[in-house]
């Protein structure tokens, strides 16, 4: 089947039949057929499934062969409350769990099968070894990895070992989820760049000596297909071809270039230009021939801005090497453009340098950071999605033990990308407040809904990780513990990791950075919930607030 685009980029198709409209000529049944249409005689003897609304001759049909898109973790850990609240926030992610309680078994696991994801409890020797040894196994090379670390384990430490994400301990149901909810999306984005879909599309292809054949795609994915070529030789320079994807619309027409081909004329060609409309299409096509749900944007404010780049404040950031697509919004303009990952903290966000492809798109780009910097309450939202990690830059960091290093060109925003890994959280924030943009009251971070049932809040309460010491003054021997704060105010905090009894009406002391102070338990949460080892606090005094230390 010959098909004939109109005004097509990829070549100058030779048209067999002298029209300038978009047809399709069928060698099998040797007529013409116009895209979409078909007459009343011919729907008597088209299959069940075939290009009804791209071909519309019966003697072609597509077959595209399901495949499942399950996610699967290794999760190492021998803590039992930690490892209650992984199953518990993992499964609600629909994320698969094989579980391992030491690192020996762990490694037997990983030379066994892949996992999209392995998650370790690093408390030891043993498991920060295993992190840094997760990648040396091939199956699992492009896993990600996720460390669970105490507090005052550096957070580089984890980053140069191999770490793409960092969760802190103790544990919480709320810190978990929105660490997890950034790797699944990043997990499936991922996979679906991994995969190859078995199909069977028909497509035209042009060669570079000016002769073209007709030829079946058996598999495809967003970096390019296979294809068995009905005429032998060897295949060589760029190479024009166009398909529909199969029941829609959408015409393919690119470039790609031979990545292998053998004597039995099958090739693999890779994509060299395919514009960002077609790739999105197939990308979404892909999508949802996988069955694979979508992962909402992540919802992030703007902490920092220039004309190189942006730091986003959000409780679940992408780890540093992350390509990404940024949505842009204020007031009635937009601008989608892609980044990377420059910086993350999970505690505070993540800096992205701005990867605007061709002029036009500097120049959008360009104008609407103008907008934004002049009107600052009219930033609307910032929305941002993976595109997929760049593994060989990220292993070449980690074992250079060094930040992904933007193109500075002066730029003094990404400058402090660039060296960000060197300073302190504190140190780090006072020199991006020379780069802080005032967001709207509708520009808040991503907020993690919860069932929380609590006496209702006289203020809004500012999310924080601040590791505090618990006293129990109850207990006639008082019992010390280390655990952190998720949030405080004025009045209160809250308070997680709590391993001893508490009820409602008990007094404790909590120390922080040196400064003590008495609380009385407003709520304990109960066993079974996601706020399992949470209180509520209320201050015994208003000068006695923690966060004014």
């Amino acid at each position: 089947m010959w098909f004939v685009p109109r005004a097509s980029p990829v070549s100058q198709f030779a048209n067999p039949l002298g029209r300038s409209e978009r047809v399709f000529y069928c060698r099998q049944c040797r007529k013409v057929w116009d895209t979409c249409k078909t007459t009343a005689a011919d729907k008597s003897v088209r299959p069940t499934r075939h290009y009804c609304r791209n071909f519309g001759c019966c003697c072609f049909f597509h077959t595209i062969f399901g495949i499942g898109m399950n996610l699967e973790s290794l999760l190492v850990c021998s803590d039992d409350r930690a490892l209650r609240v992984l199953r518990n926030v993992l499964s609600e992610l629909e994320i698969g769990v094989e579980h391992c309680a030491d690192a020996v078994s762990a490694t037997k696991s990983l030379a066994q099968r892949s996992f999209e994801a392995v998650i370790i409890d690093c408390q030891d020797e043993r498991s920060f070894g295993l992190l840094k040894s997760v990648r040396s196994v091939q199956q699992n090379s492009k896993s990600v990895a996720i460390a669970i670390i105490d507090a005052g384990t550096n957070l580089q430490t984890a980053f140069k070992l191999g770490a793409n994400f960092v969760v802190y301990k103790p544990i919480s149901t709320e810190k978990a989820k929105s660490s997890f909810r950034a790797a699944r999306a990043l997990m499936k984005r991922e996979r679906r760049r991994s995969v190859r879909l078995q199909v069977n599309i028909a497509a035209y292809f042009r060669f570079s000596n000016g002769e073209g054949e007709q030829a079946s795609i058996s598999g495809l994915s967003e970096g390019g297909f296979s294809v068995r070529f009905a005429s032998s030789g060897i295949k060589s320079g760029i190479i024009g071809f166009c398909f529909a994807l199969p029941e829609t619309t959408t015409v393919i027409e690119a470039t790609g270039t031979i990545a292998w081909q053998n004597s039995r004329r099958h090739a693999g060609i890779q994509f060299a230009t395919l514009s960002d409309a077609a790739h999105r299409s197939l990308k979404e096509w892909l999508r949802l021939q996988c069955g694979d749900k979508h992962d909402p944007p992540i919802r992030c404010s703007l902490m920092g801005l220039s004309f190189g780049g942006c730091f986003l404040q959000t409780q679940s950031p992408f780890p540093a090497q992350t390509r990404v697509e940024l949505l842009l919004r204020v007031a009635d303009c937009s601008v989608r453009t892609e980044g990377k990952v420059r910086v993350m903290d999970p505690e505070v966000g993540m800096g992205i340098e701005f990867l605007a492809k061709t002029a036009p798109d500097r120049q959008r780009l360009k104008e609407l950071i103008q907008q934004m910097t002049a009107n600052p309450d009219a930033i609307a939202e910032v929305l941002v999605e993976p595109e997929g990690l760049d593994w060989d830059d990220a292993a070449t960091d980690s074992s250079q033990g060094t930040p992904g290093s933007p193109k500075a060109d002066g730029d003094p925003l990404l400058e402090l990308f660039r060296t960000g890994a060197t300073l302190s959280r504190e140190q780090f924030l006072v020199e991006l407040e020379k780069y802080q943009v005032a967001a709207s009251a509708g520009s808040e971070s991503e907020s993690i809904s919860t069932e929380l049932t609590v006496p209702q809040r006289r203020e809004a309460r500012i999310p924080v990780s601040l590791p505090v010491e618990v006293w129990d003054e109850e207990h006639q021997e008082p019992v010390q513990l280390t655990t952190s704060m998720i949030d405080v105010s004025h009045r209160g905090a809250r308070v997680d990791g709590i391993a001893f009894d508490l009820k409602a009406g008990d007094v404790v002391h909590l120390v922080s950075a040196g400064v003590e102070a008495r609380f009385r338990v407003i709520w304990v949460g109960e066993l079974g919930t996601p706020q399992e080892g949470q209180i509520g606090l209320e201050s015994l005094k208003t000068d006695d607030c923690v966060a004014d230390g």
